[in-house]
């Protein structure tokens, strides 16, 4: 009431972070939800050497190849040490002319141990610390050292992540900090769940919080390719994270291809969106190993069109969705 009697209105600004600065939602075009260029140290890299990406030229002559069949921005889910590398991805960025969203938060409890400053701090100034990546940049160092030094680059999208079948304490906790955070700046939310359980906890969890499930990508969710469990996520408003094609140790194509028919036919095209996650140096062929980035437009999506599945629903998951679910709103 008292901004409306001094005669001003409140408006909600809409952008798009890359590492190379703001854009307009409506200025994108087709995007990759979900994947990895750069990982260098942190957790994961620990578990698994397979996960080490380290090679800037890779990653450049990949994203070029990937823009060739006509992709315009990717989503990089390296969140706070995880390997992150937010300097190449910046210099990436400007090579191959691919925009990039940087990601903060955090990855499941397994890659934190449990003297890291996650496990140490309260819930309150995680989602400082997480908040301050996106309204004032990235740190470069994830935090770890005494003194602070933020790149130019701001995170875009904060990330946490849920185990399989559960929630683990530290995930928990980092669940409510990315909530406050995103609450604070007008971030979208973009989860990991391991083998697409816990969807609906995770749902619940966020609403506890005070987000609006709208504002949240579940992802990898395609792992668990169950049409009524994924009706029921999206029948409250979050999108679905599909970055499985190509990945029969799971699921072979077809399967993949008739839950999104299914989703299509119950309405809901504009909660899908599509992602390569190629976190392994054995599914790059810059790598000497499989398909790579350019598998989803190059052999999913001409499938996708063989099988029945509109134009009109291929470009909400492409392009529509992420516009809108990539869009810091304040």
């Amino acid at each position: 009431y008292g901004l409306r009697k001094r005669g001003k209105e409140r408006r909600t600004v809409r952008y798009i972070e890359t590492v190379l600065g703001q854009i307009k939602p409506e200025e994108l075009g087709i995007t990759d939800y979900h994947d990895h260029l750069i990982t260098i140290g942190g957790g994961e890299e620990k578990v698994d050497r397979d996960l080490r990406l380290d090679r800037v030229d890779y990653v450049i002559s990949a994203m070029k190849s990937w823009k060739a069949l006509g992709g315009d921005m990717l989503v990089d889910m390296n969140p706070i040490d995880c390997g992150r590398q937010v300097e190449m991805l910046k210099e990436i960025s400007a090579e191959s002319g691919v925009r990039i969203i940087a990601c903060t938060g955090f990855q499941r409890s397994i890659y934190y141990d449990a003297e890291h400053w996650v496990n140490k701090y309260p819930v309150e100034e995680v989602a400082r610390l997480i908040a301050e990546e996106v309204e004032l940049g990235v740190e470069i160092n994830n935090y770890n050292g005494p003194i602070v030094t933020r790149s130019t680059a701001k995170a875009g999208v904060i990330k946490f992540a849920t185990h399989y079948n559960m929630i683990k304490s530290m995930e928990l906790k980092v669940i409510e900090a990315g909530c406050m955070a995103s609450l604070r700046t007008g971030a979208p939310i973009s989860t990991h769940t391991e083998r697409g359980t816990m969807g609906l906890e995770v749902i619940e969890l966020v609403k506890k919080f005070g987000v609006d499930p709208r504002r949240v990508t579940l992802g990898h969710v395609d792992r668990n390719p169950d049409l009524e469990y994924h009706k029921k996520m999206a029948a409250q408003g979050v999108t679905l994270g599909y970055d499985g094609p190509s990945r029969a140790k799971y699921w072979p194509d077809c399967v993949l291809i008739e839950l999104i028919k299914g989703m299509c036919e119950a309405g809901y095209a504009g909660n899908i969106m599509l992602g390569g996650d190629n976190g392994r140096a054995s599914m790059w062929k810059e790598y000497g190993g499989a398909y790579g980035h350019n598998y989803i437009l190059e052999i999913f999506v001409p499938r996708m069109r063989e099988s029945g599945i509109s134009e009109e629903d291929i470009h909400k998951m492409l392009v529509e969705n992420p516009a809108r679910q990539f869009a810091i709103e304040k």
